[in-house]
């Protein structure tokens, strides 16, 4: 029956056909992206679904004044958070290098509400154009595992492009307050 969530056995599909579909999903919705607008709700929607947080800012990276500016943010005030100081030093040369920068704490049943925080690179032309910071989980997740590592992965790769567009890589100003690197 279409709509069934089984493989062609007819058994359920397991955690590793699940991932996959997730992220063949991830994929398909930033490719399919219509404008910038939509290419937001894109990302805010595998955001939310597939990691399972609602407290997202994106910061758009200007090379050069070596700066970074709220792009856009869902579930929290961006002029509250400080980039550079929430990275740290490593973090964010981690970050522009574009490798992922995953913090979190130990997490028990008294500690549900700590913050976890994922900092990913988006990428165009072998470069960070943008980094998404990913502030809290939602309380029924308490950490990232193995397959929001792969998505992570696949937005760093591929959500620059439907956001940004073909000039993704310039170092044109973007409106709104810069934040120092």
């Amino acid at each position: 029956m279409k709509g069934d969530k089984h493989n062609r056995s007819g058994s359920k599909p397991s955690g590793g056909e699940m991932n996959d579909l997730r992220l063949e999903a991830a994929r398909k919705r930033l490719a399919e992206s219509r404008g910038q607008e939509d290419a937001i709700e894109g990302l805010r929607e595998i955001v939310a679904n597939f990691i399972g947080s609602e407290e997202i800012v994106l910061f758009k990276v200007d090379r050069r004044n070596a700066t970074f500016h709220v792009f856009w943010a869902f579930g929290i005030d961006p002029e509250d958070y400080d980039l550079p100081r929430a990275l740290g030093d490593a973090g964010l040369q981690h970050v522009m290098r574009g490798e992922c920068h995953v913090e979190a704490p130990d997490h028990n049943r008294s500690n549900a509400m700590a913050k976890v925080k994922a900092f990913i690179p988006l990428r165009f032309a072998n470069q960070t154009v943008a980094i998404l910071a990913i502030l809290r989980l939602l309380p029924q997740k308490v950490g990232f595992d193995r397959s929001d590592m792969e998505l992570f992965k696949v937005l760093s790769d591929q959500a620059a492009k439907p956001l940004f567009g073909p000039d993704a890589h310039s170092n044109a100003a973007s409106e709104g307050s810069g934040i120092r690197a």
